[in-house]
This record gives structure tokens, sequence and C-alpha cells, in this order.
């Protein structure tokens, strides 16, 4: 009940206490009783102070009421700034494991060119004229290069199971953003801006570049068809 509410009553009950005294002094001549009238009067006391009773009531109960709100809105504030430090943490977190990741992908990478280049070394090796004679050092070679290519192969299984891609140059436009040029020819039989050979492979990591290739391009000389 609001206060408008209350005052109403409170007045109307006034109004009906003068009346019914006004009708029992027109009815018996005489003013009500004294009983009549205390009880009248205790009835409007007790009335009145339920009236404050209530006010209190509601200030405190208004006065809780805006506490709770203020608790939860601080408990809303604390929520949202608790779930935003673990989502930057989550990503803080995700960032470095894919940084360690990829360290190590270049890692392995630059083992697999280390293997690469020791099976190109074996293979191209002349061994003086007496060592070709010898059976036993050709059938080294040839073993040691078949082991190399082994490790190179599941080298490249494990990193292509870990999503890294070739970037394939020869013979492609230039790409400036997964090649680096470090060097240039002059081949009539390609067209300018084309790589012609590769000198270090590039990858690409789940579609993101990890490691630039270098390359080397070809460039016409002015006046060549």
């Amino acid at each position: 009940m609001d206060e408008c509410s209350r005052e109403s009553l409170v007045t109307r009950f006034r109004t009906f206490l003068e009346e019914a005294a006004h009708e029992g002094m027109e009815e018996g001549g005489d003013e009500p009783s004294l009983d009549v009238a205390d009880d009248l009067v205790h009835l409007y006391l007790a009335l009145t102070g339920l009236k404050n009773e209530v006010r209190i009531e509601s200030r405190q109960f208004k006065e809780a009421l805006d506490r709770f709100r203020a608790l939860f809105d601080a408990m809303e504030a604390d929520r949202l700034a608790l779930a935003q430090e673990m989502e930057r943490r989550r990503v803080a977190g995700e960032e470095r494991a894919q940084r360690s990741q990829g360290a190590m992908l270049l890692e392995l990478i630059g083992l697999r060119d280390r293997l690469e280049r020791s099976v190109v070394m074996i293979q191209a090796h002349q061994p003086s004229f007496p060592a070709g004679l010898s059976h036993r050092e050709t059938a080294w070679r040839s073993g040691m290069a078949e082991g190399l290519q082994m490790l190179l192969r599941r080298l490249e299984q494990i990193l292509y199971g870990q999503g890294i891609a070739v970037i394939e140059t020869v013979d492609q436009p230039l790409d400036p953003r997964t090649m680096r040029v470090v060097g240039v020819e002059d081949r009539d039989d390609k067209a300018s801006g084309v790589v012609v050979t590769e000198d270090l492979k590039g990858y690409l990591w789940n579609g993101q570049l990890l490691r630039a290739a270098e390359v080397r391009t070809n460039k016409k000389r002015e006046g060549a068809s």
C-alpha cells in the first residue's frame, strides 16, 4: 500500500469516527459512552501505529533491496571480470603453446634439411679409384643413404601429420608473402619473375607461413625474346 492510499484510509476512518460520534449524540441526546469513545481512540491509535510500522518496514525493505541490488551488481561485475581474465589467460596460453609448437616444428624442419643434405652428399660422393673398387665401401654408402632416406621420409610424415605443407616454388610466379629472393638468373626459356631454383624449402603450418622459401628468380636481359 502506497503513502496516498494509507493517508486516504486514515482520513476516511477519521471521518467515520466523527460521523459515528455525531449520530450517537443525535440518537441518545447525550454524548456517547466513554467506553465506546475510548475503544475508538485506541483503535485509531493502533491504526496510526500500524501505519508508522508499515512505513518503517517499507523503508527498511527498500534499503535492503537497494543493498541487494548493489551486492548483485558487484557480484556481476566480479563475474564478468573473472570471465575476461580467464579468457585472456586461455588465449595467452594457446598463443604460448602455439609458439612453442612452432619452434619445435622449425627444429624438426631444420633436422629434415640436414638429413636431406647428408643423403645428397653421400649419393654424390665419388670415392678414389682404389676405394671405388671396394664392394664393402660401396655397400656401406648405399646402406647409409637408404637408412637416411627412410629416416627422412618418417620425419616428413610426422611433419605433414602436424599440418605442415611444402610451399611450391619452382616454375611458380614469385610470391613475396611466402618466398624470399636470394638471387636472380638469366634464362631465356623462363618468363621474368618466375622462380627458377629453390635454395631452401618453405613451409606452411595449417595455412599460415612457418618458414619462407629462399628462391632464385628469372630476370631476362633487356632485348631478349
